[in-house]
């Protein structure tokens, strides 16, 4: 299958993009992006992956070339192009090609492209095989509340844990507890949801707040403050969230092993009441026990 990418308005083969040496996304890591999830050919929460998307442009003082309506109207009209179900659209805008210099450029446009690739479709609540984390000293910048393409604190941080045989990195900063190198992570205590307050270390994640609201509705009290390691690992459950892998449930942490090998009571109910969620807005069957 060839697989296209829409690039500053034309849509060609992935394989024929190209973007110059001197584009700031590639030399500076000046650029901002969102992972938008599909379920049979529909996105889930585009607006507010791009509303988003505008909130992280805005902090690194980058003005987008069309307003999330239009793009939305790009990215909608793009995916039907393709023959993706489930899968993702990745998107990312940068400041654009000029002359290396550390200081803006007065006259840039912007590199904006997103493109689909495919993604296996997720097991049913409770199903799918327990999430292991490594702790993995913050040495991130204080605004990670913007999605940044600079990721290489996180990347490396990931392949630490996956050396470690871990599936995620678990962030920790003076002794608390901030978020995973790519998801939000949460504990459950005496049947609250607990998780850190979005903010200069913590990603404010579609999928986070989409659980706040499921959430609310499951009847699960939803609580933001700090959390300390010692507090996390002495859980009665925990999990992490992203876009792509929804509500994963961890079974291990440093090698402590949680909930007796099966995903626990509230974190079940919240992965159901979020499929629910999605199959009532995107009109697919994925919510579906």
């Amino acid at each position: 299958m060839n697989e296209l990418i829409w690039m500053n308005g034309d849509v060609m083969p992935l394989a024929d993009a190209k973007v110059g040496v001197e584009d700031r996304g590639y030399q500076f890591a000046d650029g901002v992006y969102e992972v938008i999830r599909l379920y049979e050919g529909r996105p889930f929460t585009l607006r507010e992956h791009l509303e988003r998307l505008e909130k992280s442009a805005a902090g690194i003082r980058l003005a987008l070339p069309m307003p999330p309506a239009a793009l939305a109207a790009e990215i909608e009209q793009f995916v039907a192009r393709t023959s993706v179900h489930d899968g993702m659209v990745y998107l990312q805008a940068t400041r654009g090609c000029a002359a290396r210099n550390h200081v803006f450029p007065k006259h840039c446009e912007p590199t904006v492209l997103f493109y689909v690739r495919h993604l296996a479709p997720l097991d049913a609540p409770g199903e799918t095989p327990p999430a292991a984390l490594l702790t993995v000293a913050d040495e991130r910048w204080k605004k990670c509340w913007i999605k940044s393409i600079a990721l290489l604190p996180n990347v490396l941080a990931k392949n630490e844990a996956v050396a470690a045989g871990a599936d995620e990195a678990a962030f920790v900063e003076e002794g608390v507890v901030t978020e995973c190198s790519a998801s939000n992570l949460f504990i459950v205590r005496g049947g609250k949801l607990i998780t850190h307050p979005v903010g200069p270390k913590v990603l404010p994640g579609i999928t986070r707040a989409v659980l706040q609201q499921v959430a609310k509705q499951a009847g699960v009290d939803w609580v933001e403050r700090p959390v300390r390691l010692d507090e996390a690992k002495a859980a009665d459950e925990v999990f992490i969230t992203s876009t792509t892998r929804e509500i994963s449930w961890v079974g291990r942490w440093d090698g402590q092993t949680f909930g007796q090998g099966r995903c626990g009571p509230v974190t079940l109910r919240l992965h159901r009441a979020l499929r629910d969620r999605v199959a009532r807005e995107t009109g697919t069957l994925v919510g579906a026990a």
